[in-house]
């Protein structure tokens, strides 16, 4: 019996996995590289470590050089792949039996609601409208959507929407001063 953390990925989801990782670690490497609007230091005094950021500038600069190599990778791997093989947005692959993923995307749900239930950071995105507000029910929804994509067998569009949802919560940070 194979579950699906053991079955091997498709050449194309492969592909697809590896590009936006790729994108996503040069993202943040760079932004913990560059550290704008001080969001480095903003993370540490939220967490307690009296504004320490030397150990994210050397995680931002090991994403900084292995992202943009993974998704080189990524790349070099999707230009192999020949026309049939090409990965379309709704290609199914393997997903998980319906209730597992119905019970998933449910506990997702409740978590997502937690959050925002909870969050001052959230709330306070909220009440500030315009483009914070904006963010922070995208980056909601893209992680909704991403867990439903994923569960049901939809890599290529799970992955679409977790791309979506990273660079809304970025936004979402880099907007802090507006909330």
């Amino acid at each position: 019996m194979y579950t699906v953390a053991s079955q091997q990925m498709s050449a194309p989801d492969s592909a697809l996995f590896d590009l936006t990782w790729g994108l996503g670690a040069t993202a943040m490497g760079w932004v913990a590289l560059i550290n704008p609007r001080g969001i480095l230091e903003w993370i540490a005094l939220r967490r307690g470590n009296g504004g320490k950021v030397w150990p994210s500038r050397v995680a931002g600069g090991v994403f900084a050089v292995v992202g943009p190599v993974t998704a080189i990778k990524g790349i070099h791997h999707l230009l192999e792949l020949k026309g049939s093989e090409r990965p379309t947005i709704f290609h199914r692959t393997s997903g998980l039996s319906p209730v597992l993923a119905a019970v998933m995307i449910v506990v997702t749900l409740l978590v997502a609601a937690h959050a925002w239930r909870t969050s001052d950071f959230l709330r306070e995105a909220w009440t500030a409208g315009g483009l914070p507000r904006t963010c922070a029910v995208l980056a909601t929804l893209g992680a909704l959507a991403f867990v439903a994509f994923t569960v049901s067998g939809y890599m290529a569009a799970g992955i679409l929407c977790c791309t979506a949802a990273g660079a809304a919560a970025a936004g979402l940070v880099l907007l802090r001063s507006r909330v």
